[in-house]
């Protein structure tokens, strides 16, 4: 296969995943008794291997979908016509969820294991008491290179992104928070900084970044970097 990129550097993001309770389908769907789990995920978020078990034995039926970005996930949601028992997206999308009422509250005398949760996981300023999410996944956002390419005295810092010898080479996760972080923390703000002078400087300095931009990706990026 045609190399894609000559050299390789991609930023990864893994966000904080939340499972959460999608309103269309309890309103829709909920009650039909049909044994079927709707699950609107992340791809690759699951082992298949895991599903089976889980099938098994329950006697549920798993019927997943996945998406690539927070906003694609939302916008289908909100659009309607395919319903969901379940979806994991990030933090700050269950707060922007539950302003659309897209969500319902959890059932949590139905949930066991909470009392094991991580005390840093839950709680939090976007869903306070976790009324209608728990922590699935968590994670931080950095850099993956191809050593064959670069060294990495190079990426040691969000700053040399910019460096011109990357020109074309660079390939971001499809996701506005995501791609916003590296400009903030190379500016010596907070990845979640809401002033808008603050985030116009920011994306004045993404937009300098554009040259060495190659694209804009998914989870295809990891497909990407292994084939170099």
């Amino acid at each position: 296969m045609k190399r894609l990129i000559s050299i390789a550097v991609a930023i990864l993001a893994v966000c904080l995943g939340l499972a959460v309770w999608s309103e269309n389908l309890q309103k829709s769907q909920g009650d039909t008794g049909d044994n079927t789990l709707n699950l609107f995920n992340w791809g690759d978020y699951i082992d298949p291997a895991l599903i089976s078990k889980f099938e098994k034995q329950t006697g549920y039926h798993v019927n997943q979908e996945t998406f690539d970005s927070n906003e694609a996930m939302f916008t289908k949601i909100q659009q309607g016509g395919t319903s969901y028992d379940l979806t994991v997206p990030s933090d700050y999308m269950i707060e922007k969820m539950k302003k659309a009422n897209l969500l319902l509250p959890l059932d949590k005398s139905k949930l066991r294991g909470m009392q094991h949760m991580d005390p840093r996981l839950i709680n939090k300023e976007f869903d306070p008491n976790n009324k209608y999410s728990i922590p699935y996944f968590w994670g931080t956002l950095g850099i993956i290179y191809n050593d064959k390419f670069v060294n990495a005295s190079e990426v040691q810092h969000w700053n040399q992104l910019w460096n011109p010898k990357f020109k074309d080479s660079i390939m971001l996760i499809d996701s506005a928070r995501d791609v916003f972080a590296p400009a903030l923390i190379s500016l010596g703000k907070s990845v979640n900084e809401t002033n808008p002078q603050t985030l116009a400087v920011a994306k004045a300095k993404l937009d300098q970044l554009s040259p060495n931009v190659k694209a804009v990706v998914a989870d295809e990026i990891k497909m990407y970097m292994a084939e170099n």
